[in-house]
């Protein structure tokens, strides 16, 4: 019997550490926290980054949507957990994911981008181009 009793106190503990809305409503006041404690570099890394998932088994999946951030955060993911096991009281495992789709949506446009794109669906810009051998030059 004292088996079931801990299975059912686990399962209540995990059905704790998965609920991801709790955990994205505090997850700025935790950007926060990690800033006071001189963990500044952290904290902006972790601005471009988002809580996606928390398994039942507490495992909680951050995607990135800047390489960099993502690179930086796995150099020092020991410390980030033991920060956010604390902050939460929860003893989470993190997993931290970069998602390209995401940083390519992110990144700012180059005027030549820019120009090109326009070329290739404005149809005036087409037609001079064509009619004229016109050039886009910036």
């Amino acid at each position: 019997m004292p088996t079931n009793t801990i299975s059912e106190a686990g399962a209540v503990a995990l059905e704790k550490i998965a609920d991801l809305d709790t955990l994205k409503l505090e997850w700025r006041q935790f950007l926060d926290h990690i800033s006071r404690k001189t963990q500044n570099f952290m904290a902006t890394h972790l601005q471009s980054c988002e809580l996606e998932a928390c398994s039942p088994s507490g495992v909680l999946d951050i995607v990135c949507c800047k390489k960099f951030s993502y690179e930086e955060l796995l150099l020092d993911i020991a410390v980030l957990q033991k920060e956010v096991s604390e902050f939460y009281a929860l003893p989470l495992k993190l997993r931290i994911l970069y998602d390209a789709e995401k940083d390519a949506c992110t990144k700012e446009k180059t005027l030549f981008t820019i120009f090109q794109e326009l070329a290739e669906s404005n149809e005036v810009i087409r037609f001079i181009i064509r009619e004229f051998g016109g050039e886009l030059v910036y």
